[in-house]
């Protein structure tokens, strides 16, 4: 406090130091806890039943108004074609390949056309649906939407095939007809496939015998221009070149054996070859030729069709003449003989043998000229034996197909019911539990609602929500004081009314905190009552406080400096018109002194001072030398001085008083504020050093079980056993709640 120099005697009050209690490092009531949203719950809850009781009845018209779904079911069976493997080579690329990945997605497939839009469009354009459906905008979209296909078991080929509708009947036959034109589909497709296969297969047949037609064209030609080749399609230089190699060999050893018995003879004198013998081995010689020669001439005459005209019969007809003419001139031969016959043997086989080597010289040039051409010929047909083999083949598998092609057409690879059961029983809605369900949901919605009332209200409603955010002791907490026929009456509560309630030990509990403060700061002899705004309950906490200071055996003396509002004349001064009777604006005015304004109350320790006429002094005169020489007067006549000043926020009149009192008390009503307006309010005392000694946080209605020993009931069976005194006014001045 600023000083202040001794007047008429009195010494100044000391400056109480302001040492505000320092925050707790975490805010337990500066966040919302589940408990503060059960209380809110518990207050507002006919907002919860306002909520949800109309909500709840709307859901359950609808609920009764939605109408029937029933559930068609069926069960069927999709088989995937089987193709024989030896067919691979006559179907197209995709039936005949046996693609074990095709075949298994054959099954998927076909239950994807199922749900397909296509097919749904199909059965709404049937001749039979069509009037029934007629007032669908787009009945395949609209029926069909609802419709499931479910595999039974795993890799299995069952299906659950479902569809919902609101029409049984209809249902019924929607899936039915559904079902019908899938199979027929299925069928359908399945009979063009083996279809295009098998006319495929016959344009491949018709390429081969086209192709093998060409090349008989092209061999017939080729045979017409070489003169080379038989009829067998051996070549005949080389059947000519290869018999004349026989011959020469046969020559040659004929040859050796005749040298042979010439050395024999020259070795042996004696040994005489007679002519009757080389003779007879001779005609044994052109025997066995003439037998050879004979069955290659009946062979030929058995693989010729133009015999007479064979080149091969004609040479081998040739050399069987040649040895038959020698036959028959070995047999005419006289009995002379030359003088040496086996020389003239040898000379002669000489000369056979060097004419038949030149001849095989010869034939082999023509064999060497023949031989492309010849070739060319026997790859021609090579390639004719494999187109007819090849056709052949066809012809045999395309019989066998068309038999598979009838076996597969009057098969069904998709296996629907005959019938389907028409259900009785709709499966939807389930009226209970959708009606309990809007039941729950009306109640979530109702407390959803005040809980977000709640999560968006920030006003102050916990006591330790003020007291730790703003940094000051919490001194005590008044509940809500209900009105009674015993409380009510000027709108205050004196604590002599209802000594045993909880209001009054929570007064009690405010002067055992100021007492605590004291101990700390020093002496609290005048003290200010003030709030963040007017009708917080200052002017009931500051005469209850008074009452329980005087109480307790303290001369107190309270105060009206509300100049702008006084209220506590009507508690006193019940009997006469406040204004009119003399108090602090006289005092301040000079006229009279301050003891000629007390007025006594049935307490002997408490006297009251009131406001008087404040419309005869001005604002500014709370801040007069004048006011500060009467405080000082009863500072020093008085053990507890209590002032009820005016609110902080938007005037100047409590910083004023508050720079000439020892400390100041901050009245917080639950749920009037938000923090800010109370640390705008604290801001403005702290920037006037006024020093504040705590908060009384005033109207708790909930919680208040945690805030006493005895429960929240009004009365307690502890009487006190301090008598009070006698009343000199006729009625004690008794308030319920300002």
């Amino acid at each position: 406090m600023d000083a202040i120099q001794t007047i008429r005697g009195y010494p100044a009050p000391p400056s109480p130091v302001h040492t505000p209690l320092a925050p707790l490092a975490i805010n337990p009531a500066a966040v919302k806890t589940t408990g503060s949203y059960l209380r809110a719950l518990r207050r507002r809850i006919w907002v919860v039943l306002a909520v949800a009781i109309p909500l709840a009845i709307l859901g359950s018209i609808l609920v009764l108004r939605l109408p029937p779904v029933y559930l068609v079911k069926a069960e069927i069976e999709i088989n995937p074609p089987e193709y024989d493997a030896a067919l691979a080579t006559l179907v197209s690329h995709e039936l005949g390949r046996r693609d074990p990945a095709s075949q298994e997605r054959y099954v998927p497939n076909r239950a994807a056309q199922l749900r397909s839009r296509e097919l749904a469009e199909r059965v709404v354009r049937d001749p039979a649906l069509e009037p029934e459906l007629s007032q669908y905008e787009d009945p395949a979209v609209e029926l069909f939407r609802s419709l499931t296909v479910l595999q039974v078991q795993k890799n299995s080929n069952s299906f659950h095939v479902a569809l919902e509708g609101r029409d049984a009947t209809r249902t019924t036959k929607l899936l039915e007809k559904l079902l019908e034109k899938f199979r027929e589909q299925a069928k359908r497709e399945n009979e063009k496939r083996l279809f295009d296969t098998a006319a495929n297969a016959r344009e491949n047949l018709t390429k081969l015998q086209a192709s093998l037609k060409d090349l008989d064209g092209r061999i017939e030609l080729a045979l017409k221009e070489n003169r080379t080749i038989g009829p067998s399609g051996k070549s005949i230089v080389e059947e000519q070149y290869l018999s004349l190699g026989t011959i020469l060999s046969q020559k040659q050893l004929r040859l050796g054996e005749l040298q042979q018995q010439m050395l024999v003879a020259q070795m042996f004198p004696r040994f005489e070859t007679g002519d009757s013998s080389a003779r007879a081995a001779r005609i044994a010689t052109l025997r066995q030729q003439l037998r050879y020669w004979t069955r290659a001439l009946d062979k030929v005459r058995q693989t010729s069709r133009r015999f007479n005209s064979d080149p091969a019969a004609i040479h081998y007809s040739q050399r069987l003449e040649d040895v038959m003419e020698e036959l028959q001139e070995l047999s005419a031969i006289k009995t002379e003989m030359p003088a040496n016959p086996t020389e003239m043997i040898l000379d002669q086989y000489r000369q056979e043998i060097e004419a038949d080597r030149e001849q095989q010289g010869v034939l082999l040039a023509q064999l060497r000229d023949s031989m492309p051409g010849h070739q060319q010929f026997l790859a021609l047909v090579e390639e004719r034996r494999e187109h007819a083999r090849r056709i052949a083949d066809m012809k045999e598998k395309l019989a066998a197909f068309d038999m598979l092609s009838n076996s597969q057409a009057a098969t069904d690879f998709i296996k629907v019911p005959d019938a389907i059961a028409e259900p009785t029983k709709p499966i939807k809605p389930n009226r209970p539990l959708l009606i309990a369900l809007a039941l729950v949901l009306s109640l979530a919605m109702g407390m959803g609602l005040v809980c977000l009332l709640e999560h968006v209200d920030h006003t102050v409603k916990v006591p330790e929500h003020a007291s730790h955010t703003l940094g000051l002791p919490l001194l005590g907490v008044v509940p809500r004081i209900p009105r009674t026929v015993l409380t009510q009456r000027g709108r205050h509560l004196w604590t002599p009314g209802v000594s045993d309630s909880i209001a009054a030990d929570a007064y009690r509990n405010v002067r055992a905190g100021l007492l605590g403060v004291a101990d700390r700061r020093g002496p609290i002899v005048t003290l200010l009552v003030t709030s963040a705004k007017a009708g917080e309950g200052k002017s009931t906490t500051a005469l209850n406080l008074a009452a329980t200071c005087a109480l307790a055996g303290e001369r107190t003396v309270l105060v009206d400096l509300d100049l702008r509002r006084p209220s506590l004349g009507e508690v006193f001064l019940a009997e006469a018109d406040p204004q009119s009777m003399p108090g602090v604006s006289d005092v301040l005015r000079g006229k009279i002194s301050w003891q000629r304004t007390l007025r006594h109350s049935r307490i002997d320790t408490l006297d009251f001072i009131p406001t008087g006429d404040p419309s005869q002094i001005p604002i500014e005169a709370l801040g007069t030398r004048e006011l500060r020489q009467f405080l000082l007067a009863l500072a020093h006549h008085y053990d507890r001085v209590i002032l009820d000043g005016p609110a902080v926020l938007g005037l100047a009149d409590c910083r004023f008083l508050g720079r000439m009192v020892d400390a100041s008390l901050l009245v917080v009503r639950s749920g009037s504020h938000h923090l800010t307006t109370l640390h705008r309010a604290k801001a403005m005392l702290e920037q006037s050093h006024v020093a504040i000694a705590g908060v009384v946080f005033n109207g708790l209605a909930e919680d208040m079980d945690n805030w006493s020993s005895y429960g929240s009931g009004e009365a307690l069976t502890i009487v006190e056993r301090r008598p009070i005194p006698a009343l000199t006014q006729p009625e004690p001045a008794l308030v319920a709640e300002a």
